[in-house]
């Protein structure tokens, strides 16, 4: 029996508005880290891996929202909000790692967005696709 309740991301306890999902959000769960990592003099690797994994979460989002539509989708991430300067979020998100297949949360820092504007319509602005991509502390 799955532990999955439906939704992919939550940003503290509210959920990302999957309707904007302009593509498949691509996790990358569990990430290992290597403290030293090295190669011997018959070419066999020796790895030093860290028992602390990190994750990283990349979202797109449909092209063409307007403002007001982004702005629901930043209120939805505020609420996750645990320091502003450092765009620290709290985040709870699925994680299909072998052997997890259950929900998982962290604190992830948001990469710098760039946005791009596909028209000015109406006094409003619209939106070509943003990805957002946060990174696990």
């Amino acid at each position: 029996m799955s532990n999955f309740q439906g939704y992919l991301l939550k940003f503290g306890d509210t959920i990302f508005p999957h309707k904007y999902l302009a593509k498949n959000p691509t996790f990358t769960p569990n990430q290992r880290t290597e403290a030293e990592a090295y190669r011997d003099g018959n070419n066999d690797l020796h790895r030093v891996t860290i028992d602390n994994h990190k994750s990283k979460l990349e979202v797109t989002i449909v092209p063409d929202i307007t403002l007001e539509q982004k702005i629901e989708i930043e209120n939805a991430m505020y609420s996750g909000l645990e320091n502003i300067v450092e765009r620290k979020y709290l985040i709870t998100f699925w994680n299909d790692d072998v052997h997890v297949n259950d929900y998982r949360t962290g604190s992830f820092y948001l990469s710098d967005v760039s946005y791009s504007y596909t028209k000015i319509k109406n006094g409003t602005l619209y939106y070509d696709e943003i990805t957002y991509t946060f990174v696990e502390y």
